[in-house]
């Protein structure tokens, strides 16, 4: 019997699979990732995967950890000792550590040549081209980049609410949605930066900012407009740099933010056809959980964007 184990990670959200014999037998979630001067984001990280290995109940003998995240780090000697911190609380498992895009990207995709946009708390888009070439936009994280992410949008909505409370900008209903959520605006923006996780904080604004959207607020209507097109924008960008005609490219998606067919999933297939004509705009396979299941099979295109860590590792 073999046993390994799958996990997509996020700044929100993580989620991990028992893999036995190539199949999920369990899911288990822990907390995301913090960002924050006071913690090691590598002790962060390893510390949500050990969550959710304890939510699986510990399981011995488990051989191989495959790992798409948010927040792998870029430098090869941080991405080598995140490996190590996840082996040594694992039990010494091979890992295959890697960015969320990859994840993704194998999920939507199934390995497949093609473009997939991953839109959740930040934005991350991945193209494998028929060479097996790979191309990347955005990623850049909350200060540099996401544009068009839960994190932007929920950034958007609460500068809106403060420029109306200061008279610099329209009223809207997002006032009243916002002191539903977060009650009274009264220094809003202090407990913003004070809070130990204000990504999360932020990003959590976009279930009533789409709300209000939907009710028809031209300001709420005009955030999740600008989102979509920071999505197409990025899209089109890696399948420029990935194709030389977009004509049958597939482009599929993956993230929270495309769970919302009306305000993104939609618009952003409808814009990208406009865009890009000729594109195929396919609904994916599968998540990007699905994804590290998939690759605890081989890596295949993606294995230059994984790091692997074991004595016995291979791909």
């Amino acid at each position: 019997m073999s046993l390994e184990l799958a996990v997509d990670g996020g700044q929100t959200n993580l989620r991990m699979a028992l893999v036995r014999d190539g199949v999920a037998v369990e899911i288990t979630h822990a907390g995301g990732f913090a960002y924050s001067a006071e913690t090691d984001l590598l002790d962060s990280v390893a510390n949500a995967v050990t969550e959710a290995y304890e939510g699986l109940g510990s399981p011995a003998g488990v051989r191989r950890i495959c790992l798409g995240l948010t927040a792998a780090p870029l430098q090869p000697d941080r991405r080598r000792r995140l490996a190590a911190r996840i082996r040594d609380r694992l039990g010494d498992p091979e890992v295959w550590l890697g960015p969320d895009m990859v994840t993704a990207h194998a999920g939507a995709l199934g390995g497949a040549a093609g473009v997939v946009t991953t839109a959740g708390t930040g934005v991350v888009c991945l193209g494998i081209a028929a060479d097996g070439g790979t191309h990347q936009a955005d990623g850049h994280g909350y200060l540099l980049g996401d544009s068009g992410s839960g994190f932007s949008i929920g950034r958007a909505a609460l500068r809106a609410v403060l420029a109306a409370r200061d008279g610099r900008g329209p009223a809207t209903a997002l006032t009243e949605a916002a002191q539903d959520a977060l009650g009274d605006l009264a220094g809003l923006s202090q407990r913003v930066y004070t809070s130990p996780a204000p990504v999360r904080m932020v990003a959590r604004c976009t279930p009533w900012v789409a709300a209000v959207a939907r009710d028809g607020d031209p300001v709420a209507r005009g955030i999740w407009a600008d989102a979509v097109d920071s999505l197409v924008a990025t899209t089109a960008a890696v399948l420029a740099r990935s194709f030389p005609s977009p004509a049958r490219v597939p482009v599929s998606y993956a993230g929270g933010l495309f769970a919302m067919e009306d305000l993104v999933r939609r618009p952003f297939a409808d814009a990208i056809r406009a865009r890009c004509p000729g594109v195929e705009v396919r609904e994916p396979l599968g998540n990007p959980l699905d994804g590290a299941v998939r690759l605890l099979a081989g890596l295949g295109p993606y294995t230059p964007l994984m790091l692997t860590a074991g004595s016995d590792a291979h791909v």
